[in-house]
């Protein structure tokens, strides 16, 4: 199998995954919303992003784990390889138990002294602390396991152990209803048990099908290795880290500012901001590993062509679920919830739209620049620009200014971080940077924009329900296809496309 048809089937794979995902999730939230109330709804949105604040550590190391192994995967050395999966594991070994000291410490105080929650909840809370706590730590020692499998382009496994998972966390939103025990409670036990399974099944995987994956306890053999990894991880940590505490510190703010109840509105909005990152980092997920064999065997002209082809159709990939969206979410959100929603949390769900499209603009130029190993400049920058959000959006509270301000804050932040990725990939890859901005970014935004306001104006015309939805989703979606196709990609990106339409029509027989 030849890397195209790889990335096809990968791809694939993916999407099947995404597509049982969104289903799995869209109907869970709804059904935890009607079993939890929109306190414990609220509550478990703010618990659980608490334990996500602390293990950030978890989604750094698995990139750095992913960006070694691809890189000695495209050099071929076996031996290379087999040290890089150890000294990984030694790595989260460690950061494991720091990380549950951390949460243990941590969260334990802010639910006891700092959030604000009926009293009766806060025993609850702790219990669902611990709960996240333990699935945390199982999570990040089977990283090195899953970064493996990623590595080596195995996508099938990895779809098809999450779509275990989502369908054992539906089972647990399905049996809350029927439980006479706190329903807080027993969603985080059934959850972390889900957790458990999925991740252990992982590691059993690689144990069976990867030679690297069986190691004996020895001292580190590559020091030099072990500290490039860290390195990169911890550099990595901080921007990563940054980004989750902007988020969770906005659900912080907004709970401070505002009470409890806006936090069920930012839940429900970080729902759907979760559904559409995940819709847009499925394709990242299968081209990553292409990128990075490729710097590691020394084709640099293949990287950048496939980090700019990343960035241009992952974006118009966001635009095509974020457009209708945008415009049709407040019909979407009650049919989705069954019920009419807070105007707060249509206008959180219309930034994170907006913010997600912009963040894929530039998506690919932070692989290529990953596929280097030379993050720290990159991560430093974006991590403080991360955080600028917070004070500003405090400051735009104590004026007297609505929840959604801190949001365009945000909106703000990525905008300036599109010209910060392009500067850095220019420096660390040779990457162009008035080819970037004029040739790709510039013309999928005025495309998008330019759909969208044609979209509203058949909003407009239709109403809210079902025909707006369907003539809105329909138009933009041949709009976006077809322009896109014609005006907005490349020759190579062109190919890529028929590269991937071309098999299945074979097999389709169409």
């Amino acid at each position: 199998m030849n890397n195209s048809q790889r990335v096809i089937l990968n791809t694939l794979f993916l999407y099947a995954n995404m597509g049982v995902n969104i289903v799995v999730q869209l109907i869970a939230v709804r059904l935890l919303l009607k079993a939890f109330g929109l306190v414990d709804y609220g509550l478990y949105n703010l618990v659980a992003g608490v334990v996500a604040l602390f293990a950030f550590m978890n989604i750094a190391m698995s990139a750095a784990t992913q960006r070694f192994l691809s890189y000695e995967l495209g050099r071929g050395n076996k031996d290379r390889i087999k040290e890089t999966f150890y000294n990984s594991l030694l790595l989260h070994l460690t950061i494991g138990l720091v990380i549950v000291v951390a949460l243990e410490a941590g969260g334990s105080y802010y639910v006891s002294h700092l959030l604000q929650a009926p009293t009766d909840r806060i025993g609850a809370a702790l219990i669902l602390l611990h709960c996240i706590t333990a699935s945390t730590f199982v999570n990040i020692i089977t990283v090195p396991y899953e970064a493996d499998i990623n590595a080596n382009e195995n996508m099938g496994v990895i779809a098809g152990l999450n779509i275990l998972d989502s369908l054992m966390k539906l089972a647990a939103a399905l049996y809350i209803r029927y439980t006479t025990s706190d329903r807080l409670i027993v969603y985080g036990v059934l959850t972390m048990s889900s957790l458990i399974i999925v991740l252990v099944a992982k590691r059993v995987y690689c144990l069976m099908h990867y030679p690297e994956s069986h190691y004996r306890w020895h001292k580190i053999r590559d020091p030099k290795q072990m500290k490039q990894i860290a390195t990169f991880a911890a550099w990595n940590f901080f921007g990563t880290g940054c980004g989750m505490a902007r988020y969770q510190g906005t659900a912080m703010i907004l709970n401070q500012a505002f009470g409890i109840l806006i936090n069920a509105a930012y839940g429900v909005a970080q729902q759907v901001n979760g559904l559409i990152v995940f819709f847009a980092n499925t394709i990242v997920r299968a081209m990553r590993p292409q990128i990075m064999k490729s710097e590691g065997a020394g084709q640099h002209s293949r990287m950048i062509r496939l980090s700019t082809t990343t960035s241009t159709i992952t974006s118009l990939m966001v635009a095509l679920i974020a457009v209708p969206l945008f415009i049709e979410i407040p019909f979407v959100l009650r049919l989705w919830l069954g019920k009419e929603v807070d105007s707060n949390c249509i206008l959180f769900c219309r930034s994170f739209l907006v913010i997600a499209f912009i963040n894929q603009l530039t998506i690919g130029l932070q692989i290529a620049i990953e596929s280097t190993g030379r993050i720290r400049w990159l991560q430093s920058i974006m991590g403080t620009l991360h955080l600028m959000a917070l004070p500003l959006g405090y400051v735009a509270f104590r004026m007297g200014l609505p929840p959604v301000s801190i949001m365009l804050c945000i909106i703000a932040e990525e905008l300036l971080g599109i010209f910060i990725r392009t500067q850095v990939a220019h420096q660390q890859t040779g990457i162009g940077r008035r080819t970037l901005l004029i040739g790709n970014i510039l013309p999928v935004v005025m495309l998008v924009y330019a759909v969208t306001l044609l979209c509203m104006l058949i909003h407009s015309g239709c109403g809210t329900g079902w025909l707006s939805l369907l003539s809105v989703t329909a138009a933009s979606t041949v709009l976006l296809c077809g322009l896109s196709y014609y005006l907005i990609l490349n020759k190579d990106e062109k190919a890529a496309i028929l590269g991937f339409l071309l098999p299945l029509k074979q097999k389709l027989h169409i």
